[in-house]
């Protein structure tokens, strides 16, 4: 009895479903009808900045509809990006909104046609540019720590470099040091004028033997919402031999006006009055060519000596190191270059004891052209380089000039290069 129960109901269940479709299809009709277009919008551009005189901005957009209905819609406008409804059955696709500067709006409308049928659009937004605006000033840096060391290192714990505000008289307006990429963002505070944008290094990596020179190529950011966003690249600019205040390198200018602010590229190294590029002999016994250069780190520094006779005559390449501090007292002329680490060199693929220099000089800076000869040595493990070397001994012996003709006629014109069995350094007899 109870399954011809179920069956029966299960029966009237698909009886009632035929009767419905059959219904639907003997008296249901389908109009179609042609609603408003999806919004196009016309102005103000999307996600764009207005410079503004007055207190107002058009909203406009386009949208059409097959059937002329006339136009109702709502529109949405405010600072939240799910804007609040402000208007409804507005009938032109054109609407005028009060604004603020340094104000961002968002807004959508939503037609409906004659039958009720809605048609959204997108939200879009615009902002009042504020000609008052204040500007960031950022500074940010990259390092080749990876060719250098072989470390794929963060550029902000490869060095840390500082922003140096400065007026124009050079004295200091700020100083911003932090652990990451510095950024000033008070300039407008400031008494309009010229005012230096610097940076030294406050720190670097020590990677210990490692220790490489790190190349930075630094970017300056100057950003105004909605009015300045430039960015100025200053390619090999430092290195990170120099952690102190005194290896400063000034990048531009930026001279303030009101709430206008331009910016000049103007790069400036630390110089000395023996910054130089001298030309001439090294190691007198051998008349190899001149490479040292003198310039400014933390102090004063030489590069360059024993360059080409130790690479030709001894063998030995340097790898790391081939600088120094050096003094020149302007009232004698004396120079001196106290002892201290000088360079690492491979000889035959062999890593060298390290070599340590000293010497001492005159500077003569009477003539057309200052001239300077150093007299040195190279220390290593104790031993004197220039006593084990029978045609150095007792030192070594640079003319230099800063004629670029070199001395007596011709920086290469007397050069003679002797050619030896290569052996170690220490045993030259």
């Amino acid at each position: 009895m109870k399954r011809i129960n179920i069956v029966f109901v299960i029966l009237l269940v698909f009886s009632g479903i035929f009767t419905f479709q059959s219904c639907k299809e003997e008296e249901g009709t389908i109009t179609s009808f042609g609603a408003f277009t999806q919004p196009v919008l016309v102005a103000p551009a999307n996600g764009t900045f207005i410079n503004l005189a007055g207190t107002t901005v058009d909203l406009k957009w386009s949208s059409t509809d097959a059937e002329g209905d006339p136009q109702k819609w709502d529109i949405y406008f405010g600072t939240s990006d799910d804007p609040g409804l402000v208007k409804t059955g507005h009938n032109s696709q054109t609407y005028t909104v009060t604004v603020a500067i340094g104000t961002e709006y968002f807004w959508r409308v939503v037609g409906t046609d004659a039958n009720g049928i809605p048609t959204r659009s997108e939200t879009w937004s615009f902002e009042i540019v504020d000609p008052n605006a204040p500007i960031d000033v950022t500074l940010s840096w990259a390092t080749d720590a990876l060719k250098q060391l072989g470390l794929d290192l963060d550029p902000r714990d490869a060095a840390n470099l500082r922003l140096l505000i400065r007026k124009e008289d050079l004295t200091s307006v700020k100083t911003v040091n932090t652990t990451d990429f510095e950024v000033y963002s008070v300039f407008n505070t400031l008494a309009d004028g010229k005012y230096y944008i610097a940076t030294d290094l406050f720190g670097t990596v020590d990677a210990g033997d490692f220790n490489m020179p790190l190349t930075l190529d630094l970017e300056l950011n100057l950003y105004q919402r909605g009015v300045m966003d430039e960015t100025i690249p200053f390619n090999q600019v430092m290195t990170n031999e120099y952690a102190c205040s005194s290896y400063r390198v000034y990048l531009g200018y930026i001279v303030k006006t009101g709430s206008t602010y331009v910016f000049t590229k103007e790069v400036t190294k630390p110089v000395s009055p023996y910054s130089a590029i001298w030309y001439g002999t090294d190691n007198a016994d051998f008349l190899y060519d001149s490479e040292v250069e003198t310039y400014m780190g933390c102090s004063l520094q030489i590069k360059g000596l024993s360059y080409g006779w130790m690479s030709d005559y001894w063998g030995e390449v340097i790898f790391k190191g081939g600088t120094a501090n050096i003094t020149i007292d302007p009232a004698t002329g004396d120079v001196t270059i106290p002892n201290q680490f000088y360079c690492r060199t491979r000889w035959l693929g062999a890593v060298q004891l390290d070599y340590y220099i000293e010497g001492t000089g005159t500077y003569d800076a009477t003539g057309q052209y200052p001239i300077m000869t150093i007299t040195y040595d190279l220390i290593q493990n104790g031993v004197s380089m220039a006593s084990q070397d029978p045609a150095s001994d007792p030192a070594f012996v640079a003319h230099l000039t800063q004629d670029p003709n070199g001395l007596k006629g011709g920086k290469g014109a007397a050069v003679i290069k002797f050619t030896r069995p290569l052996v170690k350094p220490a045993e030259r007899k």
